[in-house]
């Protein structure tokens, strides 16, 4: 946006006369600089008016010519040469150049000073600046009539027609949701630099193929995408300003189908809750189930998600979830994501997880639960919280199905282990003391009589040994350690001890 030069020479009262680059009149002046430098060109961005009174023009031959070139390829808009001090009139040489380069020369009186030339540029802006205002005033409402009626794609029509520019809206993915005119397509190198700046609300560059303006559709911490501007023009002020409308209200159309999913979520993790406390009966619960679209005819499981910010995690399985036709079920628990899976269903807790975890920026780690019929929701959910622990403790990236758990799970989670170790140490570290000093076999024989069950023929068949022989070993072992080995509860400890123990089982 600028002044045209052709309105520039009707004011009257600066009594402007243009003595040479006719053809020049179609360019706008974006600025007014009185500047008396031999080459200002250096100090110039283009689109100006420069005002000199020639007091450093050189006279050398050719000077004035070389003069007139290099403001030309500093893009000014044109010159006004003041008259009446140092020249009396404008050289001959400088109109000649002018004319030759295309260059707009305008005499400035005497009379006529140069800040009145300025101010006049400078107001004739401000003005431009205003009416583009009240004219972005006046279009907002056909835009948000148009979001109302017609959603993205009719807001972006509207933006562009009331910019004279392509408009496109483009998903958080990159990909091109809606355009106008239909087809539009934006510069390789401004969605390059957009991704550069991802983070930026808005970004604004500039190349062969115009000028690229990308606004960010956003409400709060959610981004839906981005609405890019292209034109073959300086973007105004009141350009920027309807493109910030018409991204809020993309934004806000965007909004509505997750608004009313949050509010889903809300009333499901309700449910949830409910369901895991127990206190909810089970048909009220199918009803909710089925009718929420939550296949649960093969039963249900339960992922636990540890690690980062369970109610972020809850909204990647969510987004994950819904991608694939689910409601979430969720709720944080213990510091952790809990989530109902149906079971028997073509999705796999793997596939949620590893979605889940693209969307997130810290690791996670997850547990599955065993199949469950509704009611067992409790139990499925201690389940998924005791494999995630495991796979915390394992540092897996795979999903740790409590089911691959049995006879491992005390001895996986470390605060049991450590529990389990010092038990360990205290119970059987006689024993291990005992066969270094005397060559024997007691530690292995007591394992494989637990493992047996206190089965007499069976352990001492798996030992190679007469059960004779066992039973005198496994008195030994009573005697050492003071525990009557007839005792259940005291078989049970034992075994808990061996599965920790780190010292070996003697020669065995």
């Amino acid at each position: 946006m600028g002044v045209p030069l052709t309105w520039l020479l009707r004011r009257q009262e600066l009594h402007l006369r243009l003595v040479a680059g006719r053809s020049g009149l179609h360019r706008e002046v974006i600025w007014a600089h009185s500047i008396e430098l031999a080459d200002p060109a250096p100090w110039l961005a283009g689109g100006e008016l420069v005002l000199t009174t020639g007091l450093r023009l050189p006279t050398s031959p050719g000077a004035c010519a070389d003069y007139i070139r290099r403001l030309a390829e500093a893009g000014v808009a044109a010159v006004g040469f003041g008259i009446g001090l140092t020249h009396e009139q404008v050289p001959a040489e400088l109109a000649e150049a002018a004319e030759e380069t295309g260059l707009v020369l305008l005499e400035v009186p005497l009379p006529t000073p140069f800040v009145a030339v300025t101010k006049a540029v400078m107001e004739r802006l401000a003005e431009q600046q205003y009416e583009g205002v009240v004219q972005a005033s006046r279009i907002q409402p056909r835009m948000t009539r148009a979001a109302l009626h017609g959603g993205a794609q009719a807001v972006v029509r509207e933006l562009a027609v009331s910019t004279g520019a392509c408009v496109v809206f483009l998903d958080h993915e990159g990909k091109a949701r809606a355009a106008h005119p239909p087809g539009t397509g934006i510069p390789a190198d401004a969605l390059t630099g957009a991704r550069a700046t991802d983070e930026a609300a808005s970004a604004v560059s500039a190349g062969p193929d115009g000028v690229v303006a990308l606004q960010q559709v956003r409400v709060g911490p959610r981004v839906h995408g981005r609405l890019a501007l292209v034109a073959d023009r300086t973007l105004t002020p009141a350009d920027h300003l309807l493109l910030g409308h018409a991204a809020s209200l993309v934004a806000l159309e965007a909004e509505k189908p997750l608004r009313l999913r949050d509010e889903q979520n809300r009333v499901n993790a309700m449910l949830l809750r409910m369901l895991l406390d127990g206190t909810v009966e089970e048909a009220a619960a199918l009803d909710h189930l089925t009718d929420a679209g939550f296949p649960v005819r093969d039963g249900i499981r339960v992922l636990a998600l540890r690690g980062g910010s369970p109610r972020q995690a809850l909204q990647a399985v969510g987004e994950e979830l819904a991608e694939r036709g689910l409601p979430l079920f969720g709720r944080v628990h213990d510091g952790c994501a809990a989530v109902l899976l149906p079971a028997g269903h073509g999705i796999t807790a793997q596939t949620v997880t590893n979605g889940a975890r693209a969307r997130l920026r810290s690791r996670t780690w997850a547990g599955l639960s065993a199949v469950h019929q509704v009611t067992a929701g409790r139990a499925a959910l201690t389940e998924a919280l005791n494999a995630a622990s495991v796979a915390h403790a394992r540092a897996s990236a795979d999903v740790v199905g409590f089911e691959s758990l049995a006879g491992h799970l005390l001895t996986a989670v470390p605060e049991t282990r450590r529990l389990l170790e010092s038990l360990a140490e205290s119970r059987l570290g006689p024993l291990a003391t005992y066969d270094a000093e005397n060559g024997t076999d007691l530690l292995a024989s007591l394992r494989t009589f637990l493992e047996h069950n206190g089965q007499w023929e069976a352990a001492s068949t798996a030992l190679g040994i007469h059960r004779h022989t066992l039973r005198s070993r496994m008195d030994r072992v009573q005697s050492l350690l003071g525990a009557d080995l007839d005792s259940a509860h005291v078989r049970a400890e034992l075994l808990l001890a061996l599965s920790a123990w780190r010292g070996g089982c003697g020669r065995g």
